[in-house]
């Protein structure tokens, strides 16, 4: 009976000692990426193969390259995607703050303006696409299509695609009043594609058969073009975080995004990586 007792009182020591291990297990770190809309179907690749070789949870949204860096200035993320420099007054106002910013280029990307698959017209000029954005070029018969009004589709302010639209294309003159605006590279593909007068831009990594794509100055948007320097509507990508509030796990994927195997995923997604590909 005694012996009894020991062993009961040994078992329920083994039992509350494995309770405990439970209940002080460490849940994983977790790392909260958010921006742009471009990098969003390239950072999800990401996350499932990096998370299948290291225990990290991590949470991915997009809304815009504004958006990102914003919530990385507010504190509410911890990799903020940008398919733009961070522009000088955000820098100045995460200074302000105290958040010391820090950008890690990780691929190059064309912006390519798309028709609809109908439309004749197969190239366009900086000064063409400048003119149908502003408002002044106004019907496709002034560029060699058909008798027909352009509707011209622009993107939202949180975009880092039409913040290097506006600074390449656009200069220093407004896009028309009346543009139909998407907050999304898929919201302009879905757009375009069903409206045969209507011009949009895009990633060129996110282009498929449901639209056409131009090319500028008579340059198309491929590698070659974009390693030479050839094709006019370039930008780099990025990814932006705090350096001051930069913990290991953070760092590790940091590394893994600049390292080959990022870098291939990259040339899968339709980016131009940065890395000499091994």
């Amino acid at each position: 009976m005694y012996r009894l007792k020991i062993f009961a009182f040994g078992f329920l020591i083994f039992i509350m000692g494995c309770m405990i291990a439970g209940c002080t297990k460490q849940e994983p770190p977790k790392v909260y990426v958010t921006g742009s809309t471009t990098i969003f179907p390239y950072m999800r690749k990401i996350s499932e193969i990096y998370s299948k070789k290291v225990d990290v949870r991590i949470r991915i949204s997009d809304g815009g390259s504004m958006k990102g860096i914003s919530e990385l200035i507010d504190g509410k993320c911890n990799v903020a995607m940008s398919s733009s420099p961070i522009p000088t007054e955000m820098f100045s106002h995460a200074e302000s703050k105290g958040i010391q910013i820090k950008g890690f280029p990780f691929a190059d990307d064309m912006i390519v303006p798309i028709v609809h698959p109908t439309n004749p017209v197969n190239t366009l000029s900086l000064a063409q696409l400048q003119g149908i954005y502003t408002g002044s070029i106004k019907s496709w018969e002034s560029v060699g299509g058909a008798s027909k009004p352009i509707e011209v589709v622009n993107r939202d302010a949180p975009s880092g695609t039409g913040e290097i639209w506006k600074q390449v294309v656009m200069k220093s003159k407004d896009v028309k009043t009346g543009a139909v605006v998407q907050n999304s590279n898929s919201g302009v593909i879905a757009y375009v594609a069903e409206h045969p007068e209507a011009i949009g831009y895009i990633s060129r990594s996110l282009l498929n058969h449901e639209v056409k794509p131009l090319t500028v100055n008579g340059v198309p948007a491929n590698k070659e073009n974009a390693m030479q320097g050839k094709y006019p509507i370039s930008r780099r990508l990025y990814l932006y975080v705090d350096e001051k509030d930069f913990p290991h796990h953070v760092k590790s994927l940091i590394v893994f995004v600049l390292g080959n195997g990022g870098q291939q995923i990259a040339e899968e997604c339709g980016f131009m990586p940065l890395l000499a590909l091994k």
